[in-house]
């Protein structure tokens, strides 16, 4: 169950650690894409301003107005503005300049004159960079409108109006349009890429330490590959990005992160580690609650039914606690229980009372076996004639064995097996004594059996055999008040039984008559149990007479 409830958690686990690493990635690339932005509104800006000085220089250019006109055109121009432009001027066709206008302490003249003259077809842009004191350095945007002089001829020229891109940082940080580069929280860098390769700093005065050359490289080989006019890099200092203002100039832009984005790694790491704190948590009070409502119950049941299994009593010990189907569970099993406890109580009354009678049985079918073989014996010792007399003697015997076969039975615990250990011996102790040979010691018997039980069903065959043939060498092995000895010995290996009865006596004389008696009834009472134990029987005649008999135990 707690392996259960710990992959149900698992979902949770994965979506939140990847809401908190997308979260991580947008603040990662959220101070390239500032700059992307920056280049965005800068490019406004330098488009609005670019657009009003061309749309300003063409109306100008084509009013059809003497230079002198067109120089006073232009400083009222100038004056409108704001002063925001740099320079302006009007130029002959030979580029000599005719007029100019340009704000008190700018130096941008320079950058005003076109060597060559140029030659070309309707509105020039172009980005200068130039290296001066003042604000003659940095970098500028030209803007070159060809006019038509009123004069006499008519003569051709050109209206130049420059347009500083490279400030200084007090400029960046109040005029309108330079926004970007105010933001205390969010500091900004920006340098002009030049034609050849190299980068001019926005800011003049500002000493900015311009990145290195691989993110210049990468970025404007992003630039040459997407179809968008800006392309951004996040880098683990902050973020770059490279695009085109105004039509004339590509300008890279970087940006610090800020606290929260330096922090962004940190609070991926700690969003995490609360989810799985808190799912922990979560877990552990499901287990423990699992544990109280579902588990110490079902264990509780559980013991419950063992404790039934070995002592026979059921205590569920039900509370409200417990689920409702739980509780509906015990009662279902303590029901069940109490009538099968009823039921083992009636089934071990009745097994008692079978058993007593069983052994009531035993013990009576004894004693009438003991009556059975005193009238034999009585009747015997009324007969005169010596055979007929030991056929009765015989007879008595056979009874006597199946007697003491049943008080075997009733004086073992079990009435459906036989200790063949215990009633062997006292089976031929008993014979040996009927014989009259128990007291004298002529005869000596040796018995020797496995500690083993079997069914009273092959028990009763044994026996007689046993009695049969322990009888015979008795009477028949031994003459002339001859001593010796019986065996018998009885074992079992691999569920087959072995028996082997042998004496050490005068062996099989044919030609005697006892021999003859020999092979008379008791030898086909043998061959008969025999059978009827489905035994291999075989009789050897060597130095006393042997058998050995051979068969399957049967399971009780």
């Amino acid at each position: 169950m707690r392996l259960l409830i710990c992959l149900s958690a698992v979902p949770v686990v994965a979506i939140g650690s990847v809401l908190a690493i997308h979260n991580y990635n947008e603040l990662m690339v959220g101070s390239a894409q500032r700059a992307a932005n920056a280049i965005s509104r800068l490019d406004l800006q330098f488009r609005h301003d670019t657009d009003r000085l061309r749309s300003a220089l063409e109306t100008i250019g084509g009013m059809g107005l003497t230079p002198d006109q067109i120089g006073h055109a232009l400083k009222l121009a100038e004056t409108m503005s704001g002063q925001r432009y740099c320079y302006l001027g009007v130029i002959s066709a030979d580029g000599e300049t005719i007029q100019a206008t340009a704000p008190q302490g700018s130096n941008c003249e320079k950058v005003g004159e076109t060597t060559p003259p140029p030659s070309f077809q309707g509105t020039l842009l172009e980005a200068i960079q130039r290296d001066g004191a003042a604000d003659a350095n940095g970098s500028f945007l030209r803007i070159t409108v060809p006019a038509v002089f009123l004069s006499i001829p008519e003569t051709h020229g050109y209206l130049v109006g420059v347009l500083q891109l490279s400030r200084k940082a007090a400029y960046l940080a109040s005029s309108a349009g330079w926004q970007a580069f105010s933001d205390e929280s969010n500091p900004m860098q920006a340098w002009l890429v030049n034609q050849d390769g190299t980068l001019s700093s926005v800011c003049t005065d500002c000493k900015w330490t311009a990145p290195p050359n691989y993110i210049v490289t990468e970025l404007q080989k992003r630039l040459e590959a997407s179809a968008g006019s800006v392309v951004s890099l996040p880098t683990p200092g902050g973020g770059y990005a490279l695009g085109a203002i105004a039509g004339g100039a590509d300008i890279l832009v970087s940006t610090q992160r800020t606290p929260r984005e330096a922090g962004a790694l940190r609070t991926m790491i700690l969003e995490i580690s609360a989810l799985v704190f808190l799912l922990v948590l979560g877990l552990v009070g499901v287990t423990l609650a699992a544990n109280i409502v579902l588990v110490w119950p079902l264990r509780l049941l559980t013991y419950s039914v063992q404790k039934w299994q070995m002592e026979g009593v059921f205590d569920a010990r039900i509370t409200r606690s417990m689920p409702l189907e739980l509780q509906r569970l015990g009662q279902a099993f303590t029901r069940a229980t109490r009538r099968l406890s009823r039921h083992e109580a009636r089934l071990k009354k009745a097994m008692a009372h079978q058993e007593l009678l069983m052994r009531e049985i035993h013990h009576r079918v004894k004693n009438n076996l003991q009556i059975v073989a005193s009238l034999l014996n009585l009747q015997a010792s009324r007969i005169s004639n010596p055979e007929v007399r030991a056929e009765f003697a015989l007879a008595r015997d056979r009874v006597r064995a199946l007697a003491t076969l049943h008080r075997t039975l009733y004086a073992e615990h079990r009435l459906d097996s036989l200790n063949m250990a215990v009633f062997l011996k006292e089976l031929c102790e008993q014979t040996v004594h009927i014989a009259g040979e128990g007291d004298e010691g002529r005869i000596s018997i040796n018995v020797m059996s496995d500690d083993f039980s079997m069914n009273p069903d092959q028990a009763v065959p044994l026996a007689l055999i046993v009695t049969e043939i322990v009888t015979n060498s008795i009477k028949y092995a031994f003459p002339e008040g001859r001593a010796g000895t019986i065996s018998v010995i009885l074992s079992v290996a691999n569920g087959i039984a072995t028996l082997k009865i042998g004496d050490n006596g005068i062996g099989c004389l044919i030609e005697t008559g006892a021999f003859a008696d020999q092979h008379g009834i008791g030898l086909k009472l043998i061959k008969g149990f025999a059978r009827q134990l489905n035994a291999d029987l075989q009789q050897s005649c060597e130095n006393g007479t042997h058998y050995t008999l051979t068969f399957p135990l049967e399971k009780n």
